[in-house]
């Protein structure tokens, strides 16, 4: 209809009235643009606030692994420290001075350790071997990454987070898997002299076999001291998820 209708006034030469058409058809066209790109911000906030909702629910299932993960590691350290020590044995031992980076603190101190229950050293063998892994939850960020949609989160500072605190997560993976290899050393080790997970042994015997046998007692010492580096970055993840699931609640209150 408005192109008939210029096309009558340029016939006519009605310049005033052309113009008039002219001017809207370009605001039409502006704020049919306009509308476009209001309703595609507007599904894009929607979509940045599943996003960070999402990765604030990883992390929840985050902190409750690294919580797990830390109980086990201090209760295979407090088994390794018993079974040492009721073999007469020097109790284990970790440099309050280690190495560290500025993420990962691995200093731990081993006076402060809880006790092992009496109760349960006929299994103090299976305490120092079992443990538990925390496998951190990677969904949202990997298939952020994957759709190319980590650059609809506006914030680029809650960004760099998110990529530091994943960058961590890969440290405890790796730790992960330096424990289970470890463990499945330690676990042959201790076959050759009888020793198996879940066996009950009496702890009379099992420190007497100890104390006799250099390779149980390195052994037993190898496994705490990598518990504790494994303590300390299961401790430094939930420190950085902690504070990035701080920052997260506060940016999604931006967004809703």
């Amino acid at each position: 209809m408005i192109l008939r209708r210029v096309i009558s006034h340029f016939r006519k030469q009605e310049w005033t009235a052309i113009g008039i058409d002219f001017v809207i058809v370009v605001v039409g066209v502006f704020i049919g643009l306009q509308v476009q790109d209001w309703s595609e911000a507007r599904d894009d906030r929607r979509r940045e606030a599943q996003i960070v909702a999402d990765l604030l629910a990883d992390i929840d299932i985050d902190r409750s692994q690294y919580a797990a993960g830390l109980r086990a590691n201090l209760r295979r350290v407090s088994a390794a420290n018993a079974s040492l020590v009721g073999a007469g044995l020097a109790p284990v031992m970790f440099d309050q001075e280690s190495p560290q980076d500025n993420v990962v603190d691995y200093q731990f101190d081993v006076a402060q350790l809880p006790e092992f229950p009496a109760a349960r050293m006929d299994r103090a063998w299976t305490e120092v071997i079992l443990g538990f892994h925390p496998t951190p939850s990677t969904s949202t960020f990997d298939a952020l990454v994957g759709a190319g949609d980590i650059k609809i989160i506006r914030d680029r500072n809650i960004v760099r987070r998110i990529q530091a605190y994943r960058n961590l997560t890969q440290s405890v993976i790796e730790q992960n898997n330096k424990a289970l290899s470890i463990r499945e050393s330690v676990m042959i080790a201790g076959a050759r002299y009888g020793l198996a997970p879940f066996a009950a042994m009496p702890p009379e015997d099992y420190f007497r076999q100890t104390a006799s046998e250099p390779e149980i007692a390195a052994s037993i010492r190898i496994m705490a001291t990598f518990a504790l580096f494994h303590y300390g970055e299961i401790r430094a993840a939930d420190a950085q998820a902690a504070e990035l699931q701080d920052s997260l609640r506060v940016y999604l209150e931006t967004l809703e």
